[in-house]
């Protein structure tokens, strides 16, 4: 046959009217026919390459339909001479590469087992040619991806069970042959993981009902909930009910507190959603089209998982992942189950029974993979065989590695936990087996099989909880897990000296431009637990991060800004204390996110504040110069085209919310005003305290406040936190006892303001506290009466505004604990000073409404001084001929006062909680539907100054290459819309 070919078809010019395979003599025994086969096969191949594709696909087809085992092993032994004929890069746009990929594969998966050794030959033979790696691959992949769709099982079976032992045979005969191209090709693709397109479901953590709420410090009980609560508890006026309202706490009634906001972010001041009368599910609003369960879908709160839920767009990623493992998860503020809450009141969602819907949550959850998943596992079992060709990216698949440990897809988690055991065990498990090890690796090499143990023993479970962070709890048990396993690994692999600094690189870098944002908050958490050394773009790249995440303030991304201010204090923590003047933008940062309206935001950032300071030298004036120079400004000199694109493209990303900003820069008033917000809320108070210490110095007046009444406001500011440590009795301490467990650090800040006061030539008020500070003063009424005088005769009555508007915010908004020893200050002050008639009936309205509480001789001896002041002030002006009108005014004032009150319920139940007061000009009015001139409420106010001044902090900063900043954070602008 092969003769008559040669002659008819195969004719060549030189051999005319004669064959080239002419006689054939084969011997009689398999070992000697089978090797004259191969050599005709090579011989033909060569002679005639263009017939490799037409042949090889006909010998798989017929080896997938043969019986004959004998037949088919002698046809793949002489099909490897064809397959070297193939270059599947070429065979691409032709269509016959997917084809001939796809017999091959099928012909693995047939006699893989059964004839490996000619199997391998076949995948080697095509990975000789290393062109076809990358296109091997890809089909690989692509194959995976498709086989993953069709599994409509809970299980993995049918075609998709089969494609994990073929591709990861496959893959392992090309990096036998090729290694370091395959190798790298893998993972390639599993970096795009950082880059995938997800949509990160907003999961509240099963143990926070709290996960989706927000504090804040501009919002205030309204008149109606305060006065309907009073109203239900006798002999409660609505100022002691706001001590059941502050803070993260629910109500007895379900309803939300006046401090939070709802899951979108909202503030709760407007009007609620309507709730369902027989329980707290929100009613759905009208089905969207295209969508399954629509109004399952519109209840916030509520998600679902599995293969309702999960769309995989035209790239093959996927739009959602790391779901959480139950089949729903609600926000729910009673303990019902799932089929309780469906059932709830009777009712059916858009026509869709209860049964129905709870047998569609409890349904199977399809497994969506994306191409980086499918990586991983090729990888792992290759990781096995290979050591060096790792090296260089074990960083990154470290990094992967670790934050896959809480994947919701077990295939995923189970070889992430494979890939990370032959890692270790080829990069220095095997050869410390191999080699002995001096006395001193012993230690490591008992490290190193410990963890490998450690991890073979949670083989196919979750390493730690799959959770995220929220504002109020951000201390997670898997942190903790999470960062223990890292340290262990940077432990396994000591020979590796940089480890560290490289996989710190990696983990800010999937940080700052990961699209999940569950991914990007456990590479913060990986970060800290490295702690690689700072660079200075690295602390603006954290704070442009930050600056975007304002840009969509909603529940799920400030609480990923936590992990920004939690990884930012480490940074600070890491430097060395006289480099941080080389970062003044962190100081101003800090600043600049003190306006900040979110109570918890605001206590990060104190921490982070107290940590700068004090490795801060501001007895140095150079210090306070090259702050001073770097304080962000309205001037645009310096103002480039690129921070102009920066903030065009923010524009674009993040919505309407940022176009309202504009305007100058707020008025820098110091630092102080910003640290004394803090003592207005529980939350807050302590960490407030911490910088107000830390500041009790007699200098740098220009960056912390006021020269003129600098020292007077951190003395009222303090004095009822030192009041309180001499306190003897419990009354109305509840849950902020630990504030009188102090005294030691209370007595050391005495002696600080007495050095201050020293220094300010106040030698009077300087005794009272060193005093204080030698244990001289052992009771609340002693400390008042001893210092009250030096206070009045220093600042009083000219910034008498100032202290007194300060210690009724303390009084309405501050700890309850501070009632009384705020109540006791203030009558200490006005038994000596005299009051103004403007001041005295906002002074009345406030400490009235605790006449009727447990502190009601504190609360008269306050009423009963400031009549006494305000008689003072009338009869003063009794002498003075041109004083009627003021004389008129205080008296009308005094009659107001004194007229009878059917109820002092009824008269302070119209009370507006307002941040500020009418003392002070410098402190906006916050209340809970408190507007400024330019209709903003005050809650928007603060966001607007807080990314207005970190706007301008950031433009001083050298911006870096374009990509840095247009990347950040990308899942910001989609959460919540």
């Amino acid at each position: 046959m092969l003769e008559t070919l040669s002659v008819r078809e195969w004719a060549e010019d030189e051999f005319e009217g004669t064959g080239r395979y002419q006689a054939s003599v084969v011997g009689n025994l398999p070992d000697s026919y089978q090797q004259f086969q191969y050599k005709l096969s090579s011989k033909l191949a060569k002679d005639h390459p263009e017939l490799s594709e037409l042949l090889c696909e006909e010998i798989m087809q017929r080896q997938l339909d043969a019986v004959d085992i004998i037949a088919q092993h002698q046809v793949l032994t002489c099909m490897a001479p064809w397959i070297e004929n193939l270059n599947f890069l070429k065979l691409k746009e032709s269509g016959w590469g997917e084809r001939l990929l796809k017999s091959l594969y099928y012909v693995t998966w047939k006699h893989g087992d059964q004839f490996p050794d000619e199997i391998e030959k076949l995948w080697s033979t095509v990975a000789s040619n290393n062109r076809n790696i990358i296109p091997v691959l890809g089909f690989l992949i692509t194959k995976g991806i498709e086989d993953c769709d069709s599994n409509t099982s809970a299980e993995i079976t049918g075609a998709f069970a089969t494609y994990f032992s073929v591709a990861k045979r496959v893959s392992l005969y090309l990096a036998r042959i090729c290694p370091q191209q395959t190798i790298d090709h893998l993972v390639c693709e599993l970096s795009q993981r950082m880059l995938e397109e997800i949509e990160d479901p907003v999961r509240p953590s099963k143990d926070d009902p709290l996960a989706n709420f927000i504090l804040e410090f501009s919002q205030g009980p309204s008149t109606s909930q305060v006065t309907t609560i009073a109203d239900s508890q006798p002999h409660m006026s609505p100022l002691l009910v706001r001590g059941s309202l502050d803070g993260p706490h629910r109500n007895t009634g379900s309803n939300l507190n006046w401090r939070t906001s709802a899951i979108t972010g909202r503030s709760i001041s407007g009007p609620l959603s309507p709730l369902h009368p027989e329980g707290n599910i929100i009613v759905p609003s009208t089905g969207r089209s295209g969508q399954l369960l629509p109004a399952l879908m519109n209840i916030p709160g509520m998600s679902l998982s599995g293969p309702l839920m999960s769309v995989r767009n035209s790239t093959g990623n996927l739009r959602s992942r790391h779901m959480s493992r139950d089949s729903v998860d609600c926000l729910i503020d009673t303990p019902n189950s799932g089929e309780d809450i469906l059932h709830l009141g009777g009712i059916e969602l858009q026509g869709i029974s209860a049964s129905e819907l709870q047998s569609a949550l409890q349904g199977h959850q399809q497994h969506l993979l994306s191409r980086a998943d499918i990586a991983l596992i090729l990888l792992a079992e290759i990781a096995y065989e290979n050591d060096e060709d790792f090296r260089e990216h074990l960083p990154l698949l470290f990094h992967v590695t670790c934050v896959s440990m809480d994947s919701s897809e077990d295939i995923v988690l189970l070889h992430s936990q494979n890939l990370l055991v032959n890692l270790l065990y080829s990069l220095a498990g095997r050869h410390l087996e191999l080699y002995k090890v001096e006395s001193g690796d012993r230690e490591n090499k008992q490290k190193l099989f410990s963890l490998i143990k450690y991890i073979q023993a949670k083989r196919g479970t979750l390493m730690w909880e799959n959770e995220d962070p929220t504002l109020v709890r951000t201390e997670l048990p898997s942190t903790a897990l999470l960062s223990a396993l890292v340290l262990s690994m940077v432990d396994a692999i000591f020979f590796q000296g940089d480890l560290r600094e490289t996989w710190g690189a990696e983990a800010l870098k999937w940080a700052t431009e990961c699209t999940s944002r569950h991914l990007a908050c456990r590479s913060y958490q990986i970060y800290r637990a490295l702690r690689p050394s700072v660079k200075s773009e690295n602390c603006v790249l954290l704070l442009r991060c930050l600056h975007r995440c304002l840009g969509n303030p909603v529940p799920a991304v400030l609480g990923f800004a936590m992990e920004i201010l939690l990884t930012m204090q480490v940074m600070v923590e890491i430097m060395e204390p006289e480099k941080v003047i080389l970062y003044p933008q962190l100081f101003w940062g800090c600043v600049a996110m003190m306006h900040t309206d979110f109570v918890h935001i605001y206590c990060q950032v104190l921490e982070l504040f107290s940590r700068i300071i004090d490795r801060l030298s501001f007895h140095d004036q150079t210090t306070e110069n090259v702050l001073l120079s770097s304080m962000p400004r309205d001037e645009f000199d310096n103002y480039s085209c690129d921070a102009a694109e920066l903030h065009r493209e923010e524009l674009r990303s993040c919505g309407k919310s940022l176009r309202k900003e504009g305007g100058k820069v707020p008025a820098f008033e110091g630092v102080q005003p910003l640290v004394l917000k803090g003592l207005m809320s529980t939350v807050s108070h302590g960490s407030a305290i911490e910088v107000l210490s830390r500041m009790t110095v007699p200098y740098c007046d220009s960056i912390y406040g006021s020269p003129e009444t600098r020292l007077l406001m951190h003395t009222t500011g303090l004095l009822p936190w030192l009041a309180l440590q001499l306190m003897k009795d419990p009354i109305a301490t509840d849950s902020v006892t630990p504030l009188r467990l102090q005294y030691q650090k209370a007595r050391s800040v005495a002696s600080d303001l007495s050095f201050w006061c020293r220094a300010k030539a106040l030698d009077d008020l300087a005794e009272v506290f060193l005093a204080y500070s030698h244990g001289e003063i052992t009771s609340s009424e002693d400390l008042f009466a001893c210092i009250s005088p030096p206070i009045c005769s220093a600042w009083f009555p000219k910034h008498s505004s100032l202290a007194f508007g300060h210690l009724l915010r303390l009084l309405e908004k501050g700890p309850l604990a501070y009632q009384r020893v705020v109540l006791l200050m203030l009558k200490a002050l006005l038994q000596k000073t005299p009051m103004d008639v403007a001041q005295s009936p906002h002074v009345f309205a406030v400490v009235s409404q605790l006449v009727e509480s447990t502190l009601c001789w504190e609360a008269l001896g306050v009423l009963e001084a400031l009549l006494k002041s305000c008689s003072s002030v009338a009869g003063g002006h009794m002498d003075d001929p041109g004083s009627n009108e003021e004389y008129d005014a205080g008296d009308r004032v005094l009659h107001g006062m004194l007229a009878p009150q059917s109820s002092f319920k009824a008269r302070s139940a119209a009370l507006q909680y307002l941040g500020g007061s009418a003392f002070g000009t410098g402190l906006p009015a916050q209340g809970a539907g408190s507007t400024t001139d330019g209709g903003l409420s005050a809650r928007e106010v603060a966001l607007q100054n807080t990314r207005l001044l970190l706007g301008r902090v950031l433009d001083n900063c050298a911006l870096g290459k374009k990509r840095d900043f247009k990347r950040l954070v990308p899942f910001v602008a989609s959460i919540g819309t």
